[in-house]
């Protein structure tokens, strides 16, 4: 039987192509668990659709009320609230994330300020939802906002479940089921703050025309 002679170029081509594999898997897998864990970084907006975020597990993890991972809970809050505009026939928003830091420095301000209104008596330059969203990094804002509050223990829902309870309520409130369902809403962005038994949600809505992007005066969570 003749057997074949492996060269070292033979050798050299083989590894070569193991790491390319091996990269490539990486990548792959990555992306694919970027968002699990603990952690959610939101270039998986770009994996994640209110189809298929149910996928991911972060979702799944029971919250810390000592330490929230701001940004799952608000990514959690995004995606519901797509997925509850697909069931009724509207279409999905695209993710904002500079209305997702309108809509979070609004929810912590009303828990630690003490006040539930969409308009903030202790913030002249954040007051209402446009000067927010310009704060926030939106030169041409058309603001729709839809707020609540909830009170109770939390230390064994989900991430997911909070979104979802937040969510319900809006929709069983007409003018915010109307924000929520419009069609002329076209990005969304959304922040949730809790803190002890107190938590502070806010969907912001651009409506009309897309955000032109300027620099931001307040940063993400």
């Amino acid at each position: 039987m003749k057997t074949q002679r492996i060269t070292p170029r033979k050798i050299s081509h083989l590894l070569f192509l193991g790491i390319i594999w091996a990269l490539s898997s990486t990548a792959l897998w990555s992306q694919k668990l970027r968002s699990s864990g603990e952690t959610w970084e939101r270039s998986a907006y770009q994996t994640y659709t209110h189809q298929n975020f149910r996928e991911s597990k972060a979702f799944s993890q029971k919250i810390n009320p000592a330490a929230p991972n701001y940004a799952l809970l608000n990514a959690a809050l995004f995606f519901v609230s797509n997925e509850v505009r697909a069931k009724n026939g509207k279409a999905a928003l695209g993710y904002a994330p500079a209305l997702e830091t309108a809509a979070w420095h609004h929810a912590k301000a009303m828990q630690e300020k003490g006040f539930f209104d969409h308009e903030n008596p202790y913030d002249s330059q954040r007051a209402n939802p446009t000067l927010r969203a310009q704060k926030a990094g939106v030169k041409n804002p058309f603001i729709a906002e839809n707020i609540a509050q909830k009170s109770g223990i939390f230390a064994h829902k989900t991430y997911l479940e909070i979104a979802e309870a937040f969510v319900n309520q809006w929709m069983n409130t007409p003018a915010q089921r109307d924000n929520l369902l419009s069609v002329k809403a076209i990005q969304l962005g959304t922040g949730i703050f809790p803190q002890g038994q107190e938590w502070f949600a806010v969907q912001c809505f651009q409506q009309h025309q897309t955000i032109q992007a300027q620099a931001s005066q307040d940063p993400l969570p």
